[in-house]
């Protein structure tokens, strides 16, 4: 056997430990900050190496950080470790029921700017202690087409995609070291009523994987940008409670060990890495006369609100007026931009492809992906190295709504989201670059 293929592996999880009273995020509706911690928030990871490669790939149980703070992290464990930084994928789960990462235009949510700083310490450490613990290893991946647990919830006559991906890594003597799940549904089983932190189901994955296969459980978020949870649609939604975490999750977990189970394992794993900068274009910004419209519309709806005593629509309403502000200074500066760049990763593990992408990006983006990148399969990774926001497909930019259009101005970063032509760009750009580590 080559000396360069033989595998190594390693894992290790760290407990966040936000305290009691951060914020919260990911609703807009949500009014207060928390007040319990129903389960831990957590970040997990594990490192692959073949003497010539490794992977090091991170799930933190958060809503989603920003690139700026992506690269510091991955900065910091490449100084410490030596791993080159396009070797290193930092992924968030998109739980919307962790603690505020970053500022958004709701006034009220406040970020814990000193324990974020222990958080990412944590991150660093928990990172750069994976390499002294490296041993023999073997790896195994599967896939499962899982039913039933999310819909397309712009518009429900789309397909999603309900193909789960899971890779078993084990040690010489069998004994499982991490085993990873990717999955596409918004983790939002929990409400914005919900005021304890919690991981939501992608927490209970991890948890249900270590409780029943040992070793460290890691879940990666896939394209679940126009993907709920099935009980929002069914149940009402905002209604999921803390026992549906636990049944979704089980079920996942249930599904990636019975996919790893008959799947053979290899000792010798080829590892290739590759990044890449895709060009995405942005919308135009709103005509003058569009923007003033809006700019009434909000001030209108603000003012009804401050009538009625509601706290939440005040809060909307001035997000909404920060953002026109914003973009009537952009526009009179000449300072919109027409598009954005940035930074995919793709990885290569014998025949299994990862593709990461620092977006939010519809379930139509990972099935164009996979379908032509077959017959190997792929794992889908959203939220990768930081997030920008939605990524939409076509059809959803021609129907309009909150994820192609409007999700954007609740952030402080841009102003227009992906234009028409965005999702090509991105599948384009990922197939292209994963055609060259095959």
């Amino acid at each position: 056997m080559a000396i360069e293929c033989m595998l190594r592996a390693s894992a290790a999880e760290v407990d966040l430990a936000p305290p009691v009273g951060s914020w919260m995020t990911g609703f807009a509706a949500r009014e207060f900050p928390s007040t319990g911690i129903h389960d831990p928030i957590m970040a997990h990871g594990v490192l692959l190496d073949n003497s010539s490669t490794s992977i090091m790939l991170i799930s933190l149980d958060l809503l989603g950080i920003a690139p700026s703070n992506a690269s510091e992290l991955r900065a910091a464990i490449s100084a410490k470790t030596g791993i080159d930084q396009q070797s290193i994928l930092i992924c968030c789960t998109h739980t919307h029921s962790g603690p505020a990462m970053k500022l958004s235009r709701k006034g009220n949510v406040t970020v814990n700017n000193e324990w974020r700083a222990e958080a990412f310490g944590k991150i660093i450490d928990m990172a750069s202690d994976l390499p002294k613990a490296l041993r023999p290893a073997c790896i195994a991946y599967g896939t499962a087409i899982v039913l039933g647990i999310g819909f397309n919830r712009q518009d429900d006559s789309q397909a999603i995609d309900s193909e789960l991906a899971a890779i078993a890594i084990e040690s010489a003597e069998g004994d499982a070291i991490a085993t990873i799940v990717n999955y596409a549904a918004h983790a939002v089983v929990l409400g914005p009523r919900n005021l304890h932190l919690s991981a939501d189901y992608p927490g209970a994955v991890a948890r249900g994987i270590k409780h029943k296969r040992g070793g460290i459980g890691l879940f990666f978020q896939g394209a679940c940008g126009d993907v709920d949870p099935a009980i929002n649609r069914d149940r009402g939604w905002g209604t999921g409670t803390f026992d549906d975490c636990e049944q979704i999750g089980a079920r996942l977990a249930d599904a990636a060990l019975a996919a790893l189970a008959d799947a053979p394992r290899a000792d010798c794993a080829v590892l290739k890495v590759i990044s890449s900068t895709v060009r995405i274009p942005l919308d135009p910004p709103p005509a003058p006369d569009a923007l003033a419209g809006e700019t009434a519309a909000f001030e209108a709806e603000l003012a009804v609100a401050q009538a009625k005593g509601d706290s939440v629509a005040i809060e909307n309403a001035g997000a909404m007026l920060s953002w026109a502000a914003d973009m009537q200074k952009a526009i009179r500066s000449g300072a919109v931009p027409s598009h954005l760049s940035a930074g995919i990763s793709i990885f290569r593990i014998n025949d299994l492809l990862i593709a990461g992408v620092p977006f939010e990006p519809y379930s139509e983006i990972a099935l164009r992906v996979k379908e032509m990148l077959r017959p190997r399969v792929t794992a889908f990774f959203g939220y990768a190295n930081g997030v920008f926001g939605y990524l939409a497909a076509r059809w959803a930019k021609e129907q309009g709504g909150y994820g192609p259009d409007t999700s954007c101005r609740w952030g402080l970063g841009l102003l227009t989201g992906p234009g028409i032509g965005a999702d090509d760009a991105l599948v384009e750009q990922i197939v292209t670059a994963a055609k060259d580590i095959v």
